[in-house]
């Protein structure tokens, strides 16, 4: 029939396949717009879908003209319908299929005012109005198409195609739950393409709804419909990394890679074998190898760095971030990081001379506490001591670097200088639970539980999570061999009480009531 719509199914066909436009038959490509993440792409097609009445027999005219768009003769269609029109001009099964036909020969803005004309004397034809949305989305306008096809969606008594349109560009709209309630009682359709573009649909949804577990599930339909769509399989392979299933994202992701080494596709795997313990190395010899442009290539390396990173795999990511650093050299945060990757790698002298390198040209807090942690796993004590201070000095304000001093001091048994350096902080920080908790510490250290007892009580006060200081404060009681203080078993044995999962301070509290 005239103007009928067979595109609401390609709204996200992110395949590279081939795929029909309309029911005459017109092919064309589309590309894999699918990266890490599902999307939705594409375009609305015609949503002319089928009215529930009885339809009107096509004239010979339009039979004709079907019949030319179906030869690839779209100019023939479109001189035959002009023609007929002239003396017809409210036919509206002709000016539908005359902007069908103006839309394959890419005249949109002809097919533009066929709709237009349609609506002017039948306002109420869903057809136009989804047509016509169409071309409005195929311009980059979705928040103009989309109240077309709701009200389209109206006007048809809830046509399915009609209301997978509507929440295809809801979706892009990033409206998920509305696109989620558009789709809701809309049975898949029986073509396999289009079944396809149903399911990738609804995984998008899904995704932008945070649901991984049921946006995997509906891309895995898509694929069972079209396995060997090597889109698809990659389209899949992320979905089930969002979801975590890393074990299928890597039996996805796997062969891909081994086929065609695009580094997108080797980063993925790479995260599903880091997280399922498999053996990276063949994966990470390859990325090693892939070759990018410059700028390309930093951005990928760093990405590559940040996945082992994220997996403790220190010493990997360091020959990745120095390649970073060269295709990059002025950039602070990537020598920062370098020499951050190289002190967890234990490489301590490689972290020191970055460190160093970097201090000469862009010195902050951030560094000099690194470096001071760099200088004490090397057991330059003073160098430590020296580089914490520099910290303080350049960040007097933040609580982290007076921290690390005073740490660094209790390490040395230096208790007396570190109450000094935690007094400072408790009169610049007055609400910090921190500060109280490592004072308590010190006192601890230095041989007075009771102190250390009052200054933890008071940063279980101050926290809003207690249980760490509680913790602190349960072990100096088991640590003493007389009676426990009063107000630290009350707090612990409270805390207990009300807190079903904190088995550790149940058992203490257990405990220092038997001892008292």
């Amino acid at each position: 029939m005239a103007g009928e719509w067979r595109g609401a199914w390609k709204l996200v066909a992110l395949s590279p396949g081939k795929s029909r436009d309309s029911i005459l038959g017109r092919r064309r490509f589309s590309r894999l717009l699918f990266f890490l993440t599902l999307c939705v792409a594409g375009s609305i097609t015609r949503a002319n879908a089928q009215s529930h009445s009885t339809p009107a027999r096509p004239s010979s005219v339009v039979v004709e003209a079907q019949s030319l768009l179906a030869a690839g003769n779209p100019a023939a269609a479109i001189r035959l319908l002009s023609s007929h029109l002239q003396a017809h001009s409210k036919d509206s099964s002709a000016r539908l299929l005359l902007a069908e036909a103006y839309i394959t020969a890419r005249q949109t803005d002809q097919a533009e005012e066929q709709y237009q004309a349609i609506l002017k004397f039948a306002p109420d034809n869903y057809r136009a109005l989804a047509g016509l949305a169409e071309l409005y989305e195929r311009e980059g306008n979705p928040e103009k198409a989309e109240p077309m096809l709701a009200r389209a969606v109206t006007l048809s008594h809830g046509a399915p195609k009609i209301k997978t349109a509507w929440a295809a560009v809801l979706a892009r709209l990033h409206r998920y739950k509305d696109a989620s309630r558009a789709l809701a009682g809309v049975a898949p359709p029986s073509l396999p393409e289009e079944r396809i573009s149903f399911h990738r649909l609804k995984a998008s949804i899904a995704a932008g709804l945070g649901d991984a577990a049921t946006a995997a599930s509906e891309i895995e339909k898509a694929l069972a419909l079209s396995p060997d769509q090597a889109g698809l399989q990659m389209a899949t392979a992320a979905a089930e990394i969002q979801a975590k299933h890393w074990q299928r994202a890597a039996s996805l992701a796997g062969p891909l890679f081994a086929r065609h080494r695009d580094p997108g596709l080797g980063l993925m795997l790479l995260e599903a074998q880091l997280a399922s313990g498999d053996d990276i190395r063949p994966t990470l010899q390859a990325l090693r190898s892939a070759t990018l442009p410059e700028q390309q290539e930093a951005l990928f390396r760093q990405r590559v760095a940040e996945l082992l990173i994220s997996h403790e795999r220190f010493s990997e990511s360091v020959d990745q971030l120095k390649r970073v650093v060269e295709l990059e050299p002025g950039r602070a945060d990537l020598n920062f990081n370098l020499a951050l990757a190289q002190f967890k790698a234990s490489r301590l002298d490689d972290a020191l001379a970055t460190a160093e390198s970097l201090k000469k040209t862009t010195d902050s807090a951030e560094l000099e506490s690194l470096i001071g942690d760099i200088q004490e796993a090397r057991g330059d004590n003073l160098g430590a001591a020296r580089s914490y201070q520099a910290a303080v000095a350049l960040a007097p304000n933040e609580e982290k670097y007076r921290l690390a001093l005073a740490l660094d001091l209790i390490r040395h048994k230096s208790f007396e200088p570190a109450r000094v350096v935690l007094r400072q902080a408790e009169e610049l920080h007055p609400d910090s639970w921190r500060v109280r908790v490592v004072s308590g510490m010190v006192e601890y250290f230095a041989g007075s539980a009771e102190d250390a007892t009052k200054m933890l009580l008071k940063a279980a006060d101050l926290a809003v999570e207690p249980e760490p200081a509680l913790r602190y404060l349960s072990d100096i009681q088991m640590d003493q061999t007389g009676t426990p203080n009063p107000a630290a078993l009350s707090r612990l044995c409270e805390y207990g009480d009300a807190n079903p999962n904190a088995g550790r301070l149940q058992f203490y509290c257990a405990a220092l009531l038997f001892r008292r």
